[in-house]
């Protein structure tokens, strides 16, 4: 439908946390280590195009039914309207276009994303401009794992301000990053003597999964299932530890 020139370009994001090197199906879309020109182009069908780059890791811990992708979201939707998946190659190198991104779309991301293609996860985003036709994103080096994910989007935003914050943490458990899987893996319960907090391969006996999905620990003070009602990061918990709750 024509030819649009790049016009934008987004500053390099780099996330932090525990990096592992992941074994990556070979890449579908030619990598350039990751580099952006400034006259790229490309010919798409009409709507936005994207091009995203990065080198990832973790990606392969994934359980199934989780993909690393980019995708395109409206505000206030965790559904995506389009979405690609995002393979890297053997070094991590992963460059994906999108085209054909419905005006809807307010975001682009590389985010992980479940069967239903709800966002449970995003690693780094550019927000769509109504003046430009293709949005350039080098997301830099990005830790795309389940525990990522989990930190950023759970532990960050819902856990750290009674576990870890301000230098207080609550039953000894540090939930702030770089802290937080250690105190959790196979490290037995202040609060539950004899259980783990998260025992890998079983969610269902593991104290953190199980008090964030049942009122177990309503008589604790405080009952944490009133933290984390979304489904889909309930489901990434339990996906996660019954996968072997890597980190």
């Amino acid at each position: 439908q024509g030819r649009h020139a790049c016009a934008i370009h987004f500053l390099t994001m780099q996330t932090t946390g525990p990096l592992v090197l992941p074994a990556l199906s070979a890449i579908a879309w030619g990598c350039d280590e990751g580099r952006i020109y400034d006259d790229y182009e490309f010919e798409g069908p009409e709507g936005l195009a994207a091009r995203v780059t990065a080198t990832v890791t973790g990606a392969d811990q994934w359980p199934e039914g989780y993909a690393l992708a980019v995708a395109g979201f409206a505000d206030g939707s965790e559904y995506a309207l389009i979405s690609k998946n995002a393979e890297a190659g053997p070094d991590g190198s992963c460059d994906v276009v999108l085209t054909g991104i419905p005006r809807e779309v307010t975001s682009v991301e590389l985010c992980a994303i479940d069967r239903l293609r709800r966002r449970v996860g995003t690693f780094a985003k550019a927000e769509c401009s109504e003046k430009a036709d293709t949005i350039l994103l080098s997301a830099g080096n990005v830790d795309a794992s389940p525990a990522a994910a989990i930190q950023a989007e759970i532990f960050n935003t819902t856990c750290t301000q009674c576990h870890g914050g301000a230098n207080f943490a609550a039953a000894r458990l540090d939930l702030t990053s770089g802290n937080a899987f250690a105190d959790l893996v196979g490290v037995e319960s202040v609060k539950e003597p004899g259980r783990m907090r998260v025992e890998p391969g079983h969610s269902s006996s593991s104290v953190l999964y199980r008090i964030l999905s049942t009122d177990e620990s309503a008589g604790w003070n405080y009952d944490h299932s009133v933290e984390v009602v979304a489904s889909e990061k309930l489901d990434l918990i339990k996906n996660w530890i019954d996968a072997g709750a890597k980190y």
